[in-house]
C-alpha cells in the first residue's frame, strides 16, 4: 500500500513542528510526532521526498547540533580544502617545534661540552662567519 500524498497544509504543518522542535530529533520521533499531532501516518522516506520538509529537518538538526543555519549553508568545498589544509599546517608547526627543541638542545649541548674543554675560545666559537658579514 502506498502512503498518501502529503498537502501543502499538511507539509507546513511539518515545517512548523520542525521549527518549534526541542530536544533529539530524528526521523523516527519526527513519524511518530506527525502521527500524534496530525493523525497522519508517513515514513521517513515519504517526508524526504518533499523539499521543504527535507531541508527543514537538516536545517533543525544542525542549529540543535550548535551549527548555525548561514554557517550550515555556506559551507563550501573550498571551506574543506582550508580546514584540511589548517590542520596540515598545525601538524607540520607541531614537527618543527619539535626539530627547533631538538636542534636547541644539541646547541646548549656542545656549547656545555666545550665550556668543559681546555683552550676553547668562547669568542671563537659565536663569532660571525665571512659570509654573514657580507650580507649586513
Amino acid at each position: 500500500m502506498a502512503t498518501p500524498k502529503i498537502t501543502a497544509q499538511q507539509q507546513r504543518k511539518i515545517e512548523t513542528i520542525l521549527v518549534k522542535w526541542v530536544g533529539k530529533l530524528t526521523w523516527e520521533f519526527l513519524v511518530k510526532k506527525i502521527d500524534l499531532e496530525l493523525g497522519l501516518t508517513t515514513t521517513r522516506q515519504t517526508l524526504c521526498t518533499y523539499a521543504g520538509i527535507n531541508a527543514e529537518y537538516k536545517k533543525r538538526k544542525a542549529q540543535l547540533r550548535g551549527a548555525t543555519p548561514a554557517l550550515y549553508t555556506k559551507v563550501t568545498a573550498s571551506d574543506v580544502k582550508l580546514v584540511e589544509q589548517i590542520e596540515h599546517l598545525k601538524a607540520e608547526l607541531t614537527v618543527l617545534k619539535r626539530n627547533n627543541a631538538e636542534q636547541l638542545r644539541m646547541i646548549e649541548r656542545m656549547l656545555s661540552n666545550a665550556s668543559s674543554m681546555p683552550n676553547i675560545d668562547f669568542d671563537a666559537l659565536i663569532r660571525k662567519r665571512p659570509e654573514e658579514l657580507g650580507n649586513l
